[in-house]
């Protein structure tokens, strides 16, 4: 007997077309597709099984290189997070236009609209990290909700505060107290209160790096999503390139961009993976469960405006 002939296949078979009726019904539903669905949940599920390992591991297991916020990955990809998600966008869709020849990219006409639309996405979900994590109107968004929540910098030491700030003595920004040994502020930033060495303190701090991961890795994936063929193309295109780096039948660089431009979707995965692998290290070493909660809402909320709410118009 084959194994398309036996029972259990026969069940097994029963049971994915009922998860695939199921996950059909709940995509049209809420107008997501099955695989932006995963993708979006992956975020949650990402969430508690972070959260899982820290209470769960031994205390050597849990504290180590991740936990130092001085580490490689920390410094040279997550701070700069969002120039390196422009990088790749840019390389994406330079490749996908002029190097891949999608089926639905062939005109001039075709090529101008996909490029007013990347534009116009990238402008909205910048504006929105700028909002979050830059400035808005004063304070960015994430240090509002410090501030308002009853947080404050404080402990900033009058030497720190003559060197960045010479006018301060007139400044009603900042509070004296301890006999003007040290100041405080409700009105700067917590990258201005690391800058003078003061403490973030008192309040409900917004994790930035929670939000950064979420917002750059889904604006990556929806922005990817519209142009993917399939598994099975990546898998060809993959197992082409490994040959072909084998066979040093070109330089590495232009086996490199050949990939690239044969599936542009392989610009893009890898900084996804980074960032999802680098969200997990947060939500197992980093920040409150209601912090790292509220950097999650925000990152999701910027986007669905672009991608999300159109749909139900």
């Amino acid at each position: 007997m084959s194994l398309s002939d036996s029972p259990n296949h026969d069940i097994y078979d029963r049971h994915f077309q009922k998860i695939e009726k199921l996950t059909g019904s709940i995509s049209k539903s809420i107008r997501l597709s099955t695989g932006e669905l995963i993708f979006i949940v992956s975020f949650i599920a990402n969430f508690f099984l972070g959260k899982l390992i820290h209470i769960t591991a031994q205390h050597e297991e849990v504290y180590n290189y991740y936990n130092n916020k001085r580490n490689l990955f920390n410094q040279l990809f997550v701070k700069k997070g969002w120039g390196w998600t422009t990088l790749a966008i840019v390389m994406f869709y330079s490749f996908l236009i002029y190097g891949n020849h999608h089926p639905s990219i062939r005109t001039k006409q075709q090529r101008i609209s996909v490029l007013k639309k990347a534009i116009f996405n990238y402008a909205i979900a910048t504006i929105w990290w700028v909002l979050f994590t830059q400035w808005c109107f004063g304070l960015p968004l994430m240090d509002k909700v410090f501030v308002w929540t009853g947080g404050k910098c404080t402990g900033i030491a009058q030497e720190k505060l003559a060197n960045h700030i010479p006018s301060y003595g007139t400044s009603s920004i900042f509070t004296e107290i301890e006999s003007g040994l040290n100041y405080e502020s409700r009105a700067i930033t917590s990258y201005m209160c690391r800058k003078l060495k003061g403490s973030w303190e008192g309040g409900h701090d917004p994790s930035g790096h929670v939000f950064l991961l979420i917002h750059s890795s889904l604006y990556l994936f929806l922005e990817a999503i519209p142009f993917w063929s399939s598994w099975a193309t990546l898998k060809h295109h993959l197992c082409q390139f490994i040959r072909s780096w084998r066979l040093a039948t070109a330089s590495k660089s232009q086996l490199l961009m050949g990939l690239f431009a044969q599936d542009p979707h392989t610009v893009i995965i890898p900084l996804i993976s980074l960032w999802w692998f680098m969200l997990f290290m947060t939500n197992i070493y980093f920040h409150s469960i209601g912090e790292k909660l509220v950097g999650l809402v925000f990152g999701y909320i910027g986007l669905s405006v672009v991608y999300y709410i159109p749909r139900w118009l």
